[in-house]
């Protein structure tokens, strides 16, 4: 998802509320209000741990100005539009925005939370992978790659592949490097990442790790390995020496 103007949307929020349907918010040295409705979690790619978001991503929020189909909405309430006001003239002159209302986001369809969404972080030592299920409304920024997939299963099988020191040492060798050691796992690079043949048989096996991380039990990373090989149906020596590579 991308803003144009992350000064605008993109807020700190406060435990303390404005009036009984609105939240108090502060963008840098400016304070103000928002109705709660249009405040939505979001994960930046540094939130993105591997099976969860970090306690800072509960902190922040986005003003969310779209409806539920996807479009922006027709008109924001009073508090919204006074607060993204202080900003039109940015927002107006966004090049992405030409022709559409002035408090429109986009690239938005990553946000749509009727299916279970696996997100990575752009940038890392190694990837790492969450898993935001249906009806979680945290919104991942532009610092952040998502796909959507078809079931919870599929996408906990999904996450415990990519959090594996297998496919670690896979992308790590392809990915763009950065600077101290961090590659960049950008979308070509997670397209990349091969997925098992026998996806059916490969979920059955990975899903069950992908839960247990989600809940706060990750598996070891031999025991990643060990269920990803199988998932491929490759022999562990096989990866030896990537996987030594990596590591060294």
């Amino acid at each position: 998802m991308k803003s144009g103007c992350n000064e605008a949307f993109v807020v700190e929020t406060s435990t303390t509320r404005a009036a009984s349907d609105a939240v108090t918010v502060r963008s840098g040295e400016i304070a103000g209000a928002v109705e709660a409705s249009l405040l939505r979690p979001l994960a930046r790619g540094e939130h993105v741990r591997a099976w969860s978001l970090t306690a800072e991503s509960q902190r922040s929020a986005i003003v969310w100005t779209h409806e539920a189909r996807g479009g922006p909405a027709e008109a924001l309430p009073p508090l919204a539009r006074a607060w993204l006001s202080q900003w039109r003239r940015r927002l107006e002159g966004r090049s992405d925005g030409r022709g559409a209302r002035w408090w429109t986001l986009f690239r938005t369809e990553a946000a749509r939370s009727d299916r279970p969404r696996v997100v990575w972080g752009d940038i890392g030592r190694t990837p790492r992978a969450v898993v935001l299920r249906a009806g979680d409304r945290t919104v991942p920024l532009n610092t952040c790659y998502v796909i959507r997939a078809p079931s919870e299963d599929d996408a906990h099988a999904l996450a415990a592949l990519v959090n594996s020191p297998l496919a670690a040492a896979w992308l790590n060798a392809i990915a763009e490097p950065a600077r101290g050691g961090y590659h960049r796992y950008l979308g070509w690079t997670g397209a990349r990442l091969p997925v098992p043949t026998d996806w059916p048989r490969a979920r059955a096996l990975l899903a069950p790790l992908g839960h247990d991380g989600a809940a706060g039990r990750p598996p070891s990373d031999e025991r990643l390995v060990q269920v990803a090989c199988e998932a491929y149906g490759i022999d562990r020596q096989i990866v030896t020496a990537l996987l030594a590579w990596n590591a060294g």
